[in-house]
């Protein structure tokens, strides 16, 4: 599929659920209470099957599944399985905060899961506790663990946040040296419950890794939406996703279809349109979704 910009839109993002095990300070508000029933009450198993097949049908050959937190979607591992075995869909991944993802990363790898990114903004036990209000880091760092063990490939998401993790870079970037590990810097955006923090401690990854002190780059690649840096003598990369400072809209290609069943063409946009009706009625949801995928609009419109 194309959009109206000639980009090629391959990539579906599809959330299991809103529910997650964590409150990150960027992503819940404080007061948020966590649930103990996490089967998607609006789209059935059936449901995202459908959407699956259908947008593979449409061109999509990357999925990634998100939450909330994905691994506590009770069917993950079948929905990985018919994306990978009746799809063929060639990339599936989730993103995870790693929480109990160690007990279950065999039967997922398994099942067809092609890549890991896990959310970890420090790499300290009172500070990652902190910002994810309760999270446990052994929990997340025996999930990287297994990931290797398993060699399953890895990417660290860490959003930095001025005056909180700022000092921790260089930890980060070592993880890189002997081990075959992705560890990207991520963007701190104004947009839903991240903004307040945004305005206080927004940090430009891009101007980050300009100014680092003491680091032999060799070189960068860049990926959509990644800017990947090679350092001399490490095994793995150091990348920057950068919204704000070194915008990437031109090369997006991704859509995402929420835990309620509606299309968003932009991550960082609030407009989404209702698929729910268009279920199992796979002409008119393919028109309709070709249809819509023209207002996908050239760059996001957070600053």
């Amino acid at each position: 599929m194309k959009d109206s910009y000639s980009r090629e839109i391959n990539y579906l993002r599809i959330s299991l659920t809103d529910k997650c095990n964590l409150r990150c300070v960027y992503c819940k508000e404080e007061d948020e209470t966590v649930e103990d029933e996490y089967v998607n009450k609006i789209l059935s198993f059936d449901d995202y099957k459908f959407i699956i097949k259908n947008f593979k049908e449409l061109g999509v050959n990357k999925i990634k599944f998100v939450g909330g937190e994905p691994l506590l979607y009770p069917y993950l591992k079948d929905l990985i399985y018919f994306a990978k075995h009746e799809c063929n869909i060639e990339d599936i991944s989730i993103t995870t905060n790693g929480q109990h993802f160690s007990e279950k990363a065999l039967e997922l790898k398994n099942s067809g899961l092609d890549r890991v990114n896990l959310s970890i903004d420090s790499l300290k036990e009172y500070k990652y506790n902190a910002v994810t209000r309760g999270g446990s880091l052994t929990e997340v760092l025996n999930a990287l663990n297994t990931c290797i063990r398993l060699k399953l490939p890895v990417k660290i998401n860490c959003v930095l946040i001025d005056e909180f993790n700022t000092d921790e870079v260089y930890d980060f970037i070592r993880l890189t040296k002997y081990n075959n590990v992705d560890v990207r810097f991520v963007e701190l955006t104004p947009w839903g419950s991240s903004k307040k923090l945004y305005d206080l401690s927004y940090v430009n990854t891009k101007q980050l890794m300009e100014n680092l002190e003491d680091i032999n780059i060799s070189g960068f690649e860049e990926d959509h939406n990644v800017k990947y840096y090679k350092m001399e003598k490490s095994k793995g990369r150091v990348g920057i996703i950068s919204p704000i400072s070194d915008c990437f809209c031109e090369k997006c290609n991704k859509m995402i279809i929420t835990n309620d069943g509606f299309l968003r063409l932009c991550l960082y946009a609030d407009e989404e349109i209702d698929l729910t009706d268009f279920l199992h009625k796979p002409i008119m949801f393919k028109e309709v979704v070709k249809d819509v995928l023209k207002e996908k609009t050239r760059n996001h419109t957070l600053v």
